[in-house]
């Protein structure tokens, strides 16, 4: 008889859990999968201070692997933080540069910091906007065409969308895309003229697109 009582206690608690679970489940989740970088570049370019007519530079698309943390403030409000492995992008000569070729590579982590709001907290299907800041952080310079290339890290503003997909009251699936405005600077000294100063005035602005897949916890 009280091994019987003591059985039908463990389930009842057992039941107890996980309806607990279920009524409230974590506000954390943790989400992982490929982050795609792709850049709309613009840059003013300038040797010994004097701007060249017609230069412009390109950046090279990259994907890496993104981790998001993200935190349900409420039922439409979520903090998410994105970051990921540093990926790598190839700078190019375009226009009246175009003859440089590569002008060399830049290994960067950008860094994602929104506030999302989700348009519908029911259905299969979820969408959700925001805006956040992004820090992209310069790990690495390699020189090409320009040598003593220093790229500076840069501050950004950030615009989002995404939808997310539950699976289950733990798992779920997202796709987002955040379009990142980002300024920065590069210098640099150009051997084949000498050895002229160099510096360019760089409009990045990435979209990011980054398909995840999620896990309460």
């Amino acid at each position: 008889m009280t091994t019987s009582l003591h059985t039908l206690t463990a389930c009842a608690l057992c039941l107890a859990s996980a309806q607990a679970v279920a009524a409230d489940p974590s506000p954390w989740t943790l989400r992982t999968g490929p982050a795609n970088v792709g850049f709309s570049t613009r840059a003013d370019v300038r040797v010994n201070g004097n701007l060249v007519p017609g230069a412009n530079a390109a950046a090279s698309s990259s994907t890496t692997l993104g981790l998001e943390l993200s935190y349900d403030i409420d039922d439409r409000l979520t903090a998410r933080f994105l970051a990921g492995i540093p990926p790598r992008t190839t700078l190019t000569g375009k226009g009246s540069l175009a003859s440089a070729g590569q002008l060399g590579k830049v290994t960067y982590a950008p860094a994602v910091a929104s506030l999302t709001y989700k348009l519908m907290t029911d259905g299969p299907v979820r969408p959700y906007v925001g805006a956040g800041i992004n820090y992209t952080i310069v790990t690495q310079n390699r020189d090409g065409f320009i040598s003593d290339l220093d790229t500076r890290s840069a501050w950004g503003s950030v615009l989002q969308a995404g939808v997310e997909i539950p699976l289950d009251p733990l798992w779920s699936i997202s796709v987002d895309a955040r379009k990142i405005f980002l300024k920065t600077k590069a210098t640099g000294v150009l051997p084949a003229m000498g050895g002229a100063a160099a510096r360019a005035d760089v409009r990045l602005n990435p979209l990011v697109v980054f398909v995840s897949v999620g896990r309460r916890f």
